[in-house]
C-alpha cells in the first residue's frame, strides 16, 4: 500500500483553517450550552452550575480575550492596509467584537441572578446565551463569507506568510502553551460533565 503523502497548506490556507477551526470550537460550546439549558428547562437534565460557569469561562477567556484580539491585530489591520473596499465590512465585524464583549457581561450577570435563584432566572439567562448565540452565528458567517473572499482577493502572498505566522503563534499571553493546554483540558472537562446524549456531538 503506498504511503499517503502529506498535505502541505499555503500559508493563506493555514490561516484561514486556524480560524474557521476556532469558528467550529466556539460554535460547538455555544450550541451545546443552549442545549443544556433547554434541557434543563425541559427538566430532562439536572441545573449543573458548575458546567454553565465552565461553558462561560470558555466563552469569555477564548474568543473574547484571545479570537476576536488576534482577528484585529493581524487579519482585519493588514486587509485595511491593502483595500477600502472592505472597510464596511470590516467596521461592522469590529463593532460586532464590542458587542459580543458587552453581550458576554450581560451573560455573567444573567448567570449569577439564575443560579441566586431569582424568579425568571432561567428564562432571562438562556435569553441572553440566545442573544449572544445569534450574534457569533451572523459574526462567524460574515467572516467565512465576505470578510475571507475579500482577503483572498486583496492580500499578497507577504502579508498571508505574516498573518498565519501570527495566527500560529498567537502572540496573546492566553494562548501560550500553558493557556492552550488550559483550553483543551477546560473542554475535556465540559464534554465530561456533559449529559451522555450530548457527549458525542460535543467531541466533534
Amino acid at each position: 500500500m503506498a504511503e499517503s503523502v502529506p498535505v502541505v497548506l499555503t500559508p493563506r490556507d493555514s490561516a484561514i483553517a486556524i480560524l474557521k477551526a476556532e469558528h467550529r470550537v466556539l460554535g460547538n460550546v455555544v450550541h451545546t450550552l443552549q442545549e443544556v439549558l433547554e434541557g434543563i428547562a425541559a427538566d430532562s437534565c439536572v441545573a449543573d452550575f458548575q458546567l454553565v460557569a465552565s461553558m462561560l469561562y470558555y466563552l469569555d477567556a477564548f474568543p473574547e480575550r484571545c479570537h476576536h484580539p488576534k482577528e484585529d491585530r493581524y487579519l482585519f489591520r493588514c486587509l485595511r492596509a491593502r483595500t477600502e473596499k472592505a472597510n464596511g465590512i470590516l467596521d461592522a465585524l469590529a463593532a460586532q467584537h464590542v458587542t459580543s464583549e458587552r453581550l458576554m457581561i450581560s451573560l455573567e450577570q444573567s448567570f449569577v441572578r439564575y443560579q441566586g435563584g431569582a424568579p425568571g432566572g432561567l428564562r432571562s439567562f438562556a435569553k441572553a446565551v440566545n442573544a449572544y448565540a445569534e450574534l457569533q452565528w451572523k459574526h462567524m458567517d460574515l467572516e467565512e463569507t465576505r470578510m475571507l473572499s475579500l482577503a483572498s482577493e486583496y492580500l499578497s502572498d507577504k502579508d498571508w506568510v505574516a498573518i498565519d505566522r501570527a495566527f500560529r503563534a498567537n502572540e496573546d499571553p492566553l494562548s501560550s502553551p500553558d493557556a492552550q493546554d488550559e483550553f483543551a483540558q477546560l473542554r475535556q472537562r465540559i464534554v465530561n460533565r456533559l449529559p451522555t446524549k450530548l457527549r458525542r456531538r460535543a467531541r466533534a
